[in-house]
């Protein structure tokens, strides 16, 4: 991208040059023809005159132009090459352009409100053919990324990072507050409940089948009878212990629920260090390192694999997640007020650094080659300038004649 459009303005730079060129050269032919005349007339003379004036117009303007970027003709004149020669000044005044009249907060923040950039993003990333180009775009680096990681180095990474968090972490205090959050939430006592209603319906279910079997294991001198009545008040008693546990107001409920939250206090108030051996035995294990190990290399597996067929299911729900955000986005004003609230938040944290921005800016310039910032300069603005030489030999044209004209009055 960057070098087409520098071709591009090369090809601008050279043909408004060749312009210039050939009006300058034309005015040259035109006054030496005139001057080959014999025994000129006041036309000739008015051609003549136009001609010198443009020629004097065209080569002064040409001056003007080249002395901006280069010595003209390679001569020592002064105040030529202004450019080059003064680098450095450009570089200062260009950074104290910037720090003026583009990074005040004022400004940007104004110009950051104007452009609406959450609503514009929304709409942007809404877009099902944006999203999906957006997904086919980090599709297309994915497997680079993926490929491009030594397999050795994320794979003992990885084993050293899961065993430090996981060693450092307090698990049975995490585990006693996930408990207690259940059971604040109620959430323990409707899984009780399910498996209650699962368990009475086992028992009713396999009845049948469960005295059977209790039948076929009996001790030889109990009667068969016998023991299927034994077996038939056990059901029974887990019968009525499954109901007693069904009751919001058992007594064994309320036995089972304080136990509950009995283990979850004895969870939150362990002690730690009693765990540390055991953690540090359980995460050195070869067999947690080769699991780690081969858990990546199938999910890479995996991944590569998707991101190779014709349709992904991994591009397909990037793209329609991206487009989720993008419409959830969308229909939440107040969300995108707190997405512009954060960009004009990173944008004040960023101001502080404009003086070192400022100063990047003027030490890279300091550091062009003078003649690299001349060209670079003059690839960006040559091409208008040439028009100053082409306008220099049209008015200077214009005024030669109108002087010429006013002499022929004026006797």
């Amino acid at each position: 991208m960057r070098a087409t459009a520098e071709q591009d303005q090369l090809r601008r730079l050279r043909r408004s040059r060749a312009a210039a060129t050939g009006m300058l050269v034309v005015a040259g032919l035109v006054f030496a023809a005139s001057l080959a005349v014999p025994a000129p007339n006041a036309w000739v003379l008015l051609v003549r005159s136009v001609a010198e004036a443009a020629l004097v117009g065209g080569l002064a303007d040409w001056f003007a132009v080249t002395a901006m970027f280069r010595r003209p003709l390679r001569l020592p004149i002064p105040h030529t090459a202004i450019v080059p020669a003064h680098k450095d000044r450009i570089g200062e005044g260009l950074a104290r352009f910037l720090d003026q009249h583009f990074l005040r907060r004022d400004l940007l923040v104004s110009e950051l409100r104007a452009l609406r950039v959450s609503e514009r993003l929304a709409a942007w990333l809404a877009n099902r053919r944006n999203a999906a180009a957006l997904a086919a775009e980090i599709a297309k680096a994915l497997p680079f990324m993926l490929r491009a990681i030594d397999d050795r180095q994320i794979k003992a990474f990885l084993g050293r990072a899961l065993g430090a968090q996981l060693r450092s972490a307090p698990l049975s205090s995490l585990a006693g507050q996930m408990v207690r959050v259940m059971t604040a939430a109620g959430y323990h006592e409707a899984v009780l409940d399910r498996a209650l209603d699962y368990a009475r319906d086992f028992l009713a279910r396999n009845e049948e089948r469960l005295l059977e079997t209790v039948a076929e294991r009996r001790r030889s001198w109990i009667p068969r009878a016998v023991n299927r009545e034994i077996a038939r008040g056990l059901l029974r008693g887990a019968a009525e212990l499954i109901e007693d546990l069904r009751k919001p107001d058992g007594a064994a409920r309320r036995g089972l629920l304080a136990g509950i939250g009995d283990m979850a206090d004895a969870l939150a108030n362990a002690s730690e260090p009693s765990l540390e051996g055991s953690r540090s035995r359980l995460f050195t294990q070869p067999e947690l390192q080769a699991w780690i190990a081969a858990s990546w290399d199938k999910g890479r597996e995996i991944a590569l694999a998707d991101l190779a067929a014709s349709s992904s299911r991994l591009r397909r729900t990037m793209a329609l997640a991206i487009a989720s955000i993008g419409e959830s986005l969308m229909t939440d004003a107040a969300m995108r007020e707190r997405l512009d609230a954060v960009i004009e938040a990173l944008l004040a944290e960023a101001l502080p650094w404009r003086e070192e921005l400022i100063r990047f800016v003027a030490e890279v310039v300091r550091k062009w080659e003078p003649k690299g910032f001349a060209d670079r300069i003059e690839l960006a603005v040559g091409a208008d300038l040439q028009y100053i030489r082409m306008n220099g030999t049209i008015v200077g044209g214009l005024v030669g004649g109108g002087l010429f004209l006013l002499s022929l009055l004026a006797r």
